[in-house]
């Protein structure tokens, strides 16, 4: 399709493009929504479920919760189209090696590529992060006071299917983490030439077999809670 046909499609002039989209890897749509939106001025959702554009400080920005790879990439793509240059990915993680905590973040400058969408669009092994966007990130996100981890990750598409043996080979390799959608991110904003880094905090700490599903101390929990806010602050200033 064409850029007049998306605009016509999600119901967007061509002065309403933004200059970044925000993507949120999270099944838990209900809840985020509401906590993200509050952050941005004339919002209003298009066309498409789930896409809501706003504006932050001046600049225009699209923000939507996306999970799994084959949905992430289609915001991309669309945006992609439109001319859009940067992509800013957020989420969680599981943590693959012992020093990574839960609550610390994942910033991967390369991502593996474990699910089916990246073929589509001309990457089979990895994807990479745009260097200058991952040193912002990282400058910002230690002026939260947060603990960030920069360097080689994995995107699968099941997560409820990862093995104790995989893990170990992952950690082995010496990859920081485990999501659904960064590597699929990276490679449609490659794609369509856009500015690309993902930030993600650690929920899980696979190499102690904690998962989300496992109970967290308060602290934890905290500290979970301060580091997906943080994420999200820094994508809107990026």
């Amino acid at each position: 399709m064409s850029k007049d046909e998306w605009l016509t499609a999600i119901g967007m002039t061509v002065d309403e493009i933004p200059e970044k989209i925000i993507l949120e890897g999270t099944w838990w749509h209900k809840e985020r929504y509401p906590v993200r939106l509050e952050y941005l001025t004339k919002v209003r959702e298009l066309k498409f479920p789930d896409m809501y554009l706003g504006e932050y400080e001046g600049s225009k920005v699209m923000f939507c919760c996306a999970y799994g790879a084959s949905r992430a990439v289609e915001p991309v793509h669309i945006f992609g189209v439109l001319g859009t240059k940067k992509v800013i990915q957020i989420g969680s993680c599981g943590g693959l090696q012992p020093n990574i905590q839960t609550g610390d973040i994942v910033i991967p400058t390369t991502s593996f590529i474990g699910e089916g969408a990246s073929q589509y669009y001309g990457q089979l092994v990895s994807s990479t992060a745009t260097q200058g966007l991952v040193e912002s990130a990282d400058r910002a996100l230690i002026n939260f006071g947060l603990r960030t981890f920069i360097g080689a990750h994995i995107s699968t598409s099941a997560l409820l299917q990862q093995s104790d043996e995989e893990v170990e080979k992952w950690q082995q390799r010496g990859l920081l983490g485990v999501d659904m959608e960064t590597s699929a991110v990276y490679s449609a904003a490659e794609y369509f030439k856009m500015q690309r880094v993902s930030m993600l905090f650690v929920w899980d700490e696979l190499l102690n077999r904690r998962t989300w599903l496992d109970e967290f101390s308060a602290t934890e929990t905290l500290k979970q809670s301060e580091a997906n806010r943080s994420i999200f602050e820094v994508a809107l200033k990026l």
